[in-house]
């Protein structure tokens, strides 16, 4: 496939100015905040402070929320498989909630995800792109002032008691310090040394830096496990005419690599293999992009490597539904059960393999923008599923709604409480598509990870890593790129080359053909979609998702079909 002509240039894909935290910036002197106000490169409204979120509601009605969130747990995409290795995550959420077919994340990184998840927003509004400065990661995020208000701090400041438990943001605590807690949280245990590696690591509890050895009962999934089950009973002591309603982010390392599991489930799963869906080491790539046509054939090494990492991260997901069980049976034994909202998701998707990709994410593949979302709590249908497009800016809008508080105006995404009603609205009120985004624009950095990245960061991904300290990222990433994903069309359009790629899922669900060539109006149409949704801000971003541009003169593609579309089995 060659380059489009027509792609858009890097000058349409700078968002508008607004102002940064000043004080910040004069303490911290970063280099490459000056360099995005030189550059212009924050979106109207997008880095705004404030204001927090607004009570709605009365703090006697507002239910309990727990948001478990996994690093990196896929899919198992088109098949949706990764349930079955987990029979009790079945039947404690899925048999008794609601479960999103269709729930996306708009940039599939952790950082960016995260902090997407926390402010509502899409990237190019938060201005974090990568795990490391200058295109993200924790140190930029804080000096940005994004951490001021976040679902959290509104849920704080409502009455809720917060607590987090696992994993932040990439690079924490940076320079702020060791003993830094974020704003909004009442109570705090996170990793700073080792913590992907959860034996022989540090946590910061509540301010006190604590280390833990290499003993079984070290395991860091079961240590965050007795602190969330001591929270719960802690919150459940309290006199009733006194207690808060709680928000908890139960936020694993699991099953991220290098997916360490715990020392009993050693055992589990001797005969797994990663899938093996049709471009598991795709044959023919010349339907894909220059970067993957690039790519070489996986050797037996490769492939055997991506069959042990499978197993790791299935064992290591073991300590994470036994945590989900000890949770839901320790709110069943305090009678907060019924008073309380579990949401279980992931910050990314992941691939093992498939067009020809050795194991990470960062793509603009279903693989890795397609994540689990399983929903259980007051008024949630049982045994349901829902198809409507979710993102995962909707967590925080949600939370805030679930809280009766109204989320602030410059808040990107839109609550899904109406999806977990037993009336759902029909599918063309909700939204037909959303944005993908990868890679800092300015500097062309797309998160290639050095071998040197400090352990606060993430330990690298093989697909994701540069060969030396300071080497250039290789062939296999993609450069910056923007896209639109509708409900059966995936749009890309990379800003540096101009090249296009566009995929009819309904007839290519492995993205294996490009049409941008074959099909200029489709292509064209879904341009000025992106157009609209490119540098968008609150409600305009909505306000776009819900219609393409061609809708209103009636002169729609017949491939774009707004409506639900289901996944369809592996062939």
């Amino acid at each position: 496939m060659k380059p489009g002509n027509g792609g858009p240039s890097l000058k349409r894909y700078l968002p508008a100015r607004i102002p940064i935290k000043t004080e910040d910036n004069m303490k911290t002197g970063r280099w490459f905040i000056t360099l995005l106000l030189a550059a212009g490169l924050v979106a109207a409204g997008g880095l705004a402070k404030g204001p927090q979120g607004t009570l709605e509601q009365s703090p006697a009605k507002r239910p309990n929320i727990i948001f478990i969130l996994t690093d990196d747990l896929d899919t198992e995409y088109p098949d949706g498989t990764w349930i079955t290795h987990f029979p009790k995550l079945q039947s404690l959420l899925m048999d008794e909630g609601t479960s999103f077919s269709n729930l996306f994340v708009s940039l599939s990184l952790c950082c960016p995800s995260r902090t997407s998840i926390l402010r509502g927003q899409y990237a190019h509004n938060t201005q974090i792109f990568t795990n490391m400065p200058p295109g993200g990661g924790f140190q930029k995020a804080h000096d940005f002032g994004i951490e001021d208000s976040t679902f959290a701090t509104w849920l704080h400041d409502a009455g809720y008691r917060t607590v987090l438990i696992g994993k932040y943001l990439n690079g924490y605590p940076g320079t702020v310090g060791a003993e830094y807690i974020p704003p909004g949280w009442d109570e705090w245990y996170s990793g700073e040394r080792r913590q992907y590696e959860q034996f022989d690591y540090d946590l910061n509890e509540n301010g006190v830096i604590v280390t833990y050895g290499t003993a079984p009962e070290d395991y860091e999934q079961d240590v965050f496990k007795g602190k969330a089950v001591d929270f719960l009973q802690r919150t459940a002591a309290d006199p009733a005419e006194t207690r808060k309603p709680f928000l908890m982010w139960m936020t694993t390392y699991s099953p991220h690599q290098p997916a360490t599991f715990a020392p009993r489930h050693a055992e589990a799963f001797p005969d797994a293999k990663a899938p093996r869906p049709p471009t598991f080491n795709q044959p023919d790539t010349s339907g894909n992009p220059q970067w993957v046509q690039n790519r070489p054939l996986l050797n037996a090494n490769q492939i055997a490597t991506l069959d042990a990492l499978y197993q790791k991260r299935l064992k290591s997901m073991l300590a994470v539904e036994e945590t989900v069980e000890a949770l839901i049976s320790t709110l069943r034994e305090t009678g907060q059960l019924d008073h309380t909202y579990i949401f279980f998701s992931s910050d990314n998707g992941f691939h093992l393999g498939q067009h020809r990709l050795p194991a990470g994410k960062n793509t603009e593949f279903e693989e890795d923008l397609r994540v689990p979302l399983i929903v259980r709590g007051p008024g949630v249908p049982k045994g349901r599923v829902v198809d409507h497009l979710a993102v995962n800016i909707d967590f925080a809008p949600t939370f805030a709604r679930i809280a009766g508080i109204r989320p602030p105006e410059w808040v990107d995404g839109r609550s899904l409480l109406p999806l977990l009603r037993e009336g759902t609205p029909r599918f063309r009120r909700w939204r037909q598509a959303f944005l993908i985004e990868h890679g800092f624009i300015v500097t062309g950095d797309v998160g290639a990870t050095p071998a040197s990245v400090p352990n606060t960061v993430e330990p690298p991904d093989p697909f994701d890593l540069r060969s030396a300290p300071g080497a250039q990222a290789q062939p296999q990433m993609p450069t910056p790129f923007q896209g639109v994903h509708t409900n059966n069309l995936v749009y890309v359009a990379y800003v540096n080359t101009g090249e296009q790629e566009l995929y009819n899922l309904d007839n290519d669900p492995y993205e294996e053909n490009s049409l941008a060539q074959s099909d200029p109006e489709l292509a064209g149409q879904l341009a000025a979609w992106l157009e609209q949704l490119r540098a968008c801000a609150g409600i305009t971003c909505r306000s776009a998702e819900n219609a393409p541009p061609c809708e209103m003169t009636g002169t729609c593609n017949t491939a774009m079909r707004l409506g639900p579309r289901r996944v369809p089995a592996r062939r």
